[in-house]
């Protein structure tokens, strides 16, 4: 049985180690400044003897792109793994340890970046590895990639990188980002997402104008008044829920490990009555809510400069995450109507286009059921909507087969964690993770 010769203790100390290392290079976004890291991940694919066809492509001054190649016998699309260098930001007051300290602790790998996602890129380093080191051959091309500007667009990473050479990349699948095992979410039973889709994104800025003046006389034109009550109308009417195909097959999947009527309900959303029964419980957790409609986070506002004078303009930023099928032209109608103030205009930040459904079922799907079988039987796995954003819409958007799937179990702490205060990942998830990423390597690119 492929990996019986394998010392996972060793395996596991260098996934520690490797992984420590590479949280220590402070990718913060922005400015990003990935390219010291790209170089070492580059240095880590010749010297573990993984491929030296290794190419990187600097989109702007300071940012590192990696692309490596691992030659297979056929003539066949290469599977395309790829994780994004670049982290968000992290205040070192609010944490444990240092966010990029790498600090190895309690049975934890702690630091920014280790669950988003450079502990993915580990994975990929160290399967890769130890499967060419037990004389494992791939008749399927491999590309390794690692991306910059992931946690700002791509505009400097993964859409540059598309937008010039997708030609020369043309995958067969894409494995990236977007999901893993969630512990306590559905219930006692560990259950693993595999993304196939994801939302649509929409930063849009709201731009408020009135009359200036002296804070002592209060007037009705007030720009910072005019943009909190359009906020405020936009937050009292949230969008309506709706279950789309992949929501409905991840809730019938979901269904199988709960109890009657929990079960029933969750196999039958697709009726409006019984959504509505089942709304408060959906829309009370964060996830399930994001899932089900279009959201809108209110995260930046700036106004005024100084308190004793009215300004004569407001901004606020919001996030909106939109279902893949909903029509962002008919979106942002909605908002504008909602705001219903001629002197609130709406602007469009950042847009993306719908990003596709990767099919359910495929080959690269199957690699993760046989993966979880060997590794994890107990747990389920269902296809996933992700509601956030990935570097992996890029490659749906144009019809290939993208991927979200990280091979470790998190509960809602952890999950908390992403993007939040004392980022860590356990010792047992690095092993499981380099186990499950061998696998699927295997089973979908071994000779």
């Amino acid at each position: 049985m492929p990996g019986t010769t394998v010392n996972w203790d060793a395996v596991t100390a260098d996934a520690a180690a490797t992984l420590s290392r590479y949280v220590q290079f402070d990718t913060t976004n922005p400015p990003g400044a990935e390219l010291p890291a790209a170089e070492w991940l580059r240095d880590q694919l010749i010297s573990r003897g993984i491929t030296r066809d290794v190419t990187i492509h600097e989109p702007a001054a300071g940012r590192g792109l990696v692309l490596g190649r691992i030659a297979g016998s056929e003539p066949l699309k290469p599977l395309l793994i790829n994780h994004h260098i670049d982290v968000v930001a992290a205040d070192p007051a609010q944490w444990t340890h240092p966010p990029f300290s790498g600090a190895l602790a309690d049975g934890f790998v702690w630091g920014r970046g280790t669950l988003d996602t450079k502990s993915l890129g580990i994975f990929f380093l160290l399967a890769l590895e130890s499967l060419l080191k037990e004389g494992v051959t791939f008749r399927r091309p491999i590309i390794f990639l690692a991306v910059p500007d992931e946690e700002t667009g791509g505009s400097q990473g993964m859409r540059w990188l598309v937008q010039r050479h997708m030609q020369a990349l043309d995958p067969e699948w894409v494995w990236d980002e977007g999901s893993g095992g969630f512990k306590g979410l559905f219930g006692d039973r560990v259950m693993y997402g595999v993304a196939v889709a994801e939302k649509q994104i929409q930063h849009l800025r709201l731009v408020a104008t009135g009359e200036p003046g002296h804070g002592s006389m209060p007037h009705t034109n007030n720009a910072v008044v005019a943009l909190v009550n359009a906020l405020a109308r936009i937050q009292a009417a949230p969008r309506p829920l709706r279950v789309n195909a992949v929501t409905l097959t991840m809730f019938r999947a979901i269904a199988a490990g709960q109890k009657f009527p929990v079960s029933w309900l969750m196999r039958n959303l697709t009726n409006p009555l019984i959504l509505r029964l089942a709304r408060r419980r959906l829309t009370s957790d964060r996830l399930l809510n994001a899932m089900l409609r279009d959201t809108i986070s209110l995260t930046v506002l700036r106004a005024g400069y100084k308190v004793n004078v009215i300004p004569e303009r407001a901004e606020a930023e919001i996030d909106c995450r939109l279902l893949p099928d909903t029509d962002a032209a008919e979106f942002r109608g909605w908002l504008q109507a909602r705001i219903a103030d001629d002197r609130v205009r709406v602007e469009v930040v950042e847009s993306a286009p719908p990003s596709g459904v990767a099919p359910i079922g495929g080959p690269f799907y199957q690699a993760v059921v046989q993966a979880l079988a060997r590794h994890a039987p107990a747990a389920d796995i269902f296809p996933l909507q992700v509601p956030g954003g990935t570097d992996g819409r890029y490659f749906r958007q144009t019809g290939y087969a993208a991927y979200g799937f990280s091979p470790v179990v998190m509960d809602r702490a952890d999950l908390g964690r992403v993007h939040g205060i004392d980022e860590r990942i356990s010792l047992e998830n690095l092993t499981l993770g380099v186990k499950m990423t061998r696998d699927i390597l295997a089973a979908l690119c071994a000779a």
